[in-house]
């Protein structure tokens, strides 16, 4: 398959997802969505379906030129599930970079080396000082 081609099995992915949540919105509500209070209008509704089905085509083409995925129902799955594989994404990235220092100060200082840690005095009792220990486990949310 082609790049296009995965284009648009990402586009059908993304526009049965659209047209299922457009249609109960109508049932929902018992008319056209954006003539009920609290619902967005026309022509928000169609901006934010161009951008679900523009995310859907392009993450589609992605997984189909790379190897990801090899066939029309997994183009078409990338356009199905393009938000969450979006949302994912995301999570797996750092949250912000890194600050830059304005150029002419000088780096931070260095962490003191493990072997100089230890011969340190240990704070006073009833300080603010706690040591955090974070603990890795096989499976669940926060892996």
């Amino acid at each position: 398959m082609g790049g296009w081609e995965y284009a648009i099995w990402g586009l059908f992915g993304g526009f049965a997802v659209e047209g299922l949540e457009f249609s109960g919105a109508i049932r929902r509500t018992g008319d056209w969505p954006w003539r009920s209070p609290g619902e967005p209008g026309p022509l928000p509704l169609l901006a934010s379906v161009v951008i679900r089905l523009g995310v859907g085509s392009g993450l589609a083409v992605a997984a189909g030129i790379t190897g990801q995925v090899s066939g029309p129902f997994g183009a078409l799955a990338i356009g199905v599930a393009a938000p969450l594989l979006v949302e994912q994404i995301t999570r797996a990235l750092p949250a912000t970079a890194p600050p830059r220092l304005p150029a002419g100060l000088p780096a931070p200082e260095e962490p003191m080396p493990a072997e100089r840690r230890g011969s340190e005095v240990d704070p006073a009792p009833g300080s603010a000082h706690r040591e955090l220990t974070v603990h890795r486990g096989a499976g669940g949310d926060d892996d």
